[in-house]
């Protein structure tokens, strides 16, 4: 994919959950399911806990190339990438404590406003790379290891739609065990 066209369907995911979390009532946004896992609060502040070391790195590119040097295997697409996250996080199960929900915001609408403001700076950020930027620039996932910019995008686009699902599950069936 190209850099217009990931930016869109960044966009495009990024407003389906800012949507669909408006609708939650503030009760319903905090609680959790019986399953014990994350409410729709925790996997917002998920994203938003992911999201934010990405706007600074991707904000220096040549502090990624400092820190990490280029990229040296095979470039990989969305599909490949997806298949190698699902691989490692059915291994792992879960997230690193670093990406886990902190439960320090309160309310609804400062956890809402938090999500958006990141990922509207991470789309300048994007907005702001080459497509050479994209495949000559690499970050370390916690789960994955190293990764291009592109890769890191496809990563983004696709976590952010498993988060979406996991979201309108909750709320269209919430005592779902």
């Amino acid at each position: 994919m190209t850099q217009p066209e990931i930016l869109s369907k960044l966009r495009i995911v990024f407003t389906e959950v800012e949507d669909t979390i408006q609708n939650v009532p503030e009760l319903n946004f905090f609680q959790r399911p019986p399953t014990n896992k994350w409410s729709v609060a925790e996997n917002v502040d998920h994203l938003f806990l992911v999201a934010k070391p990405l706007v600074s790195l991707f904000a220096k590119p040549e502090l990624m190339t400092a820190n990490w040097g280029k990229p040296t295997h095979a470039k990989r697409n969305y599909d490949e990438l997806v298949a190698v996250y699902l691989e490692k996080i059915g291994n792992v199960g879960g997230t690193t404590s670093n990406f886990s929900p902190k439960n320090e915001i309160k309310t609804k609408p400062e956890l809402t406003h938090n999500l958006i403001s990141i990922q509207n700076k991470f789309l300048e950020r994007v907005a702001s790379l080459t497509e050479n930027d994209l495949d000559t620039h690499q970050i370390p996932h916690p789960l994955i290891g190293l990764l291009t910019c592109r890769e890191f995008l496809y990563f983004t686009h696709y976590h952010t739609c498993r988060h979406l699902k996991t979201i309108r599950k909750i709320i269209h069936d919430p005592f779902e065990k």
